[in-house]
């Protein structure tokens, strides 16, 4: 299906909803003419032949496309039976499953919407926070216990001297959990290793020289940036695949939720009052 030359994504849209309930009623009637006739039809024997060639690379032998109609013919009589019996009913799995095959459908349709480039580009400026790439940093970080020293702020200082003198890091400070040298990681990363908001401090700090103290979720640290590398927007070309991908997701929930609100309509729907430990919740 291809809906490229309707223009307008709302148009789509529409055309969307209406072919849901048309293809609704071709699967409630799906190869059957009543109840009690099973009509397998060419179009069927296709699509269990090409089912088995994308499992096996090669297309069905005589033998075996026979044994997959057989198959069929079994599951479908099977099926009848256990919808007369009810065994359908009130199945948490069945239930789950159908829904799901319901979205899988709207996805699908959604899918084969191609849209305009200035749609894409609109979704791209608007959404522009998922698609900046975080500032990166390659440091390596001295660590000074704070609950632990009286004055960590001329310790502070004194270390520095030390550095910058070139003594060795690795045999000053105090001991911690965290490693001695990161390299080319994200300012989202620093934050869940170091504390919230760690990683703003390396703003505008010069590289190549120790520096400090910063202050981290478990104290103090003198860092020396070796490569810092800013926060970029990448163009729109360089992501525009997966601007693309994020686009259909978000349509196919909105599909979703205008067809759920559609066919609720057809519904008389009564809740009783929920109630917790006999009090009625509000």
């Amino acid at each position: 299906m291809n809906l490229i030359w309707i223009k307008d994504p709302s148009i789509q849209f529409a055309a969307i909803g209406g072919l849901l309930f048309a293809l609704n009623g071709f699967f409630q009637g799906g190869d059957t003419g009543d109840e009690q006739e099973i009509v397998i039809t060419q179009n069927r024997i296709e699509h269990l032949s090409a089912i088995f060639e994308r499992g096996w690379q090669r297309p069905p032998g005589p033998e075996e496309l026979r044994g997959l109609i057989d198959d069929f013919v079994r599951e479908e009589v099977l099926y009848r039976e256990a919808v007369k019996m009810g065994l359908d009913e009130n199945d948490t799995v069945i239930r789950r499953r159908m829904r799901m095959k319901m979205e899988f459908l709207a996805k699908d349709l959604v899918d084969a919407i191609e849209p305009e480039e200035d749609v894409l580009q609109r979704y791209y400026t608007d959404n522009i926070e998922k698609y900046t790439l975080p500032a990166r940093y390659t440091f390596e970080q001295v660590y000074l216990n704070s609950d632990k020293r009286k004055e960590v702020s001329e310790d502070a200082r004194i270390l520095l001297t030390k550095l910058t003198a070139g003594s060795d890091p690795r045999k000053l400070g105090d001991p911690n959990m965290l490693q001695y040298r990161f390299e080319n990681v994200s300012a989202e990363r620093m934050d869940r290793l170091f504390g919230s908001d760690f990683s703003l401090q390396f703003l505008d700090l010069e590289t190549d020289q120790w520096i400090g103290p910063l202050t981290s979720s478990y104290g103090e640290h003198l860092v020396r940036i070796s490569e810092a590398t800013p926060q970029q927007q990448p163009e729109f070309s360089a992501v525009k695949a997966e601007v693309l991908r994020d686009w259909q997701v978000e349509e196919q929930q909105n599909i979703l939720e205008i067809q759920y609100r559609t066919l609720r309509e057809n519904y008389r729907i009564s809740i009783a009052e929920p109630t917790v430990n006999g009090e009625t919740i509000e």
